[in-house]
């Protein structure tokens, strides 16, 4: 086998393996409880969650159609199909947390005071 045909072997490997290796896009669905672990509402006005979700550590944009909501999703893209979340009901002063834990792509995943399902 020449020079030619082993780099010719050695770059469709090197492309096949990046392309498979493609971030895709996903997206969260979270639904989070009524009330706080202790009875009180998210909100000392009574108002439902503003929903802010870090993944793998990151923070992503709190969405419009997370604030004062019990259910709201999220579109991220991803190389990865496990996550570690964490959700935050956001507050001026100091956030609550809502849940965290590790989340698998298909699987509905209770983290603390929230479910989470993430599909694409």
């Amino acid at each position: 086998m020449g020079k030619k045909e082993i780099l010719t072997m050695c770059v469709v490997a090197v492309l096949t393996i990046g392309c498979s290796n493609k971030a895709e896009l996903y997206n969260m669905k979270i639904d989070v409880a009524p009330k706080k672990s202790n009875g009180k509402e998210w909100d000392l006005m009574g108002g439902s969650p503003d929903i802010k979700v870090l993944l793998d550590k990151e923070p992503l944009t709190l969405s419009q159609s997370c604030i004062d909501t019990y259910r709201c999703s999220y579109n991220f893209t991803s190389k990865e199909d496990e996550w570690y979340i964490e959700i935050y009901d956001s507050d001026i002063d100091s956030d609550d947390l809502i849940g965290k834990g590790d989340c698998e792509e298909g699987e509905e995943c209770k983290l603390g005071l929230a479910t989470v399902t993430i599909s694409n």
